[in-house]
């Protein structure tokens, strides 16, 4: 049996609590389990990151493949009457070569432009606003809502407006809002309406904020907080009847077209072939029924636990993505922007879209 001096000895051992080199123990263990949750949570961030950085890719290949779609599907739409017996040349703001003969250029509702060094369309678009060969896509159409004609009040709110008057099968005619509506058709033409008139010019832009680098008007390396991303542009012909840009979707890093064209013999409404748009001649383009639109977008996520490697293409335009390098082939004075573009992940989408207007207009001349 212990004495009353070690009993009291075993009871003060036993309220001592832990040890210096227990505390210290305890600590590096816990220290350890807190640096595992916290690359733990790390690491579902940057998964949930990139997860969003691709959905958010998936999403920008959705929203310009059916922006494209309805703009070549609309195109050549002038209200029931084909683009060569419209009449009138109201006034409207130039901008270069895209004066008033080209926005107002009926007879070509769908027209494209082969990419090249500088944007193929002078003066048009600045070249610091234009990503080296890469496609330009045109579409000249009016809007399907129809208005009586009566309805003056409507039109007039809009008074440098481009509009169309037109009568089914008969005349059509362009004028502007604040004009009376013209004669030719006659008001006693049967489904006679008067249609806003529209000019979509589709085309890649280097950056998508021009005005946050120090060109406080054009693209330089300055914009997108130092890393500009390419973005696809739709100019437009808005209400004043001039040509306004307007930023669609981030993220296009490459835009190609090839433009499928019927035989001589136009009842067989199948594309005998596909050219681009640089060979495609002045009869060709009336035959034009179907678009080839190919497009490469690019993550604006950086993701560097893997390189994304790997060829991506648009029509004839291919360039390989090296984990160091990248190799360009079939579109001259294209580059891929970016010091290090393998450490961001890119998608590529090919669709053909019918071209509606030209299939019945070819149909109702059978």
């Amino acid at each position: 049996m212990r004495s009353p001096r070690e009993q009291g000895i075993a009871r003060f051992r036993r309220a001592a609590g832990f040890s210096l080199v227990e505390m210290m123990i305890a600590m590096v263990l816990g220290l350890i389990v807190v640096a595992g949750l916290i690359q733990v949570l790390l690491a579902n961030r940057k998964s949930y990151q990139l997860q969003q950085g691709t959905n958010i890719l998936q999403q920008n290949v959705r929203f310009a493949s059916d922006r494209l779609g309805w703009s070549l599907r609309m195109a050549d739409f002038w209200g029931g009457n084909s683009g060569g017996v419209i009449t009138g040349s109201p006034a409207v703001t130039a901008r270069g070569s895209c004066d008033q003969a080209w926005i107002l250029d009926t007879q070509h509702g769908l027209y494209g432009y082969e990419g090249g060094a500088s944007f193929p369309i002078a003066n048009c678009v600045d070249d610091a606003d234009y990503v080296k060969g890469s496609d330009v896509l045109v579409a000249r159409y009016v809007d399907a809502d129809g208005m009586d004609p009566a309805a003056s009040s409507t039109i007039a709110a809009s008074p440098k407006q481009v509009y169309l008057v037109s009568a089914i099968g008969q005349q059509a005619a362009l004028f502007l809002g604040n004009t009376a509506v013209p004669t030719t058709p006659p008001a006693s033409a049967i489904g006679r309406y008067v249609y806003p008139y529209h000019v979509d010019m589709y085309y890649l832009r280097p950056c998508s904020n021009p005005a946050g680098g120090t060109n406080a008007t054009h693209c330089d390396a300055a914009d997108d907080n130092g890393s500009p991303i390419p973005t696809l542009m739709r100019m437009r012909l808005d209400s004043t009847g001039s040509l306004t840009e307007e930023p669609l979707v981030e993220g296009i890093e490459q835009l190609q077209f090839q433009y499928g064209i019927t035989g001589t013999d136009v009842t067989q409404l199948v594309p005998a072939n596909y050219k681009d748009a640089s060979a495609v001649t002045a009869d060709e383009w009336r035959r034009v029924i179907t678009v080839s639109v190919g497009l490469v977008a690019v993550s604006q996520q950086r993701d560097i636990s893997m390189p994304h490697v790997g060829t991506f293409g648009a029509g004839n335009c291919s360039y390989q993505i090296k984990n160091g390098s990248t190799v360009t082939t079939g579109c001259a004075n294209f580059s891929v922007a970016g010091s290090q573009p393998w450490q961001f992940a890119r998608t590529q989408l090919t669709q053909v879209v019918q071209l509606r207007n030209r299939i019945r207009m070819l149909v109702a001349s059978q």
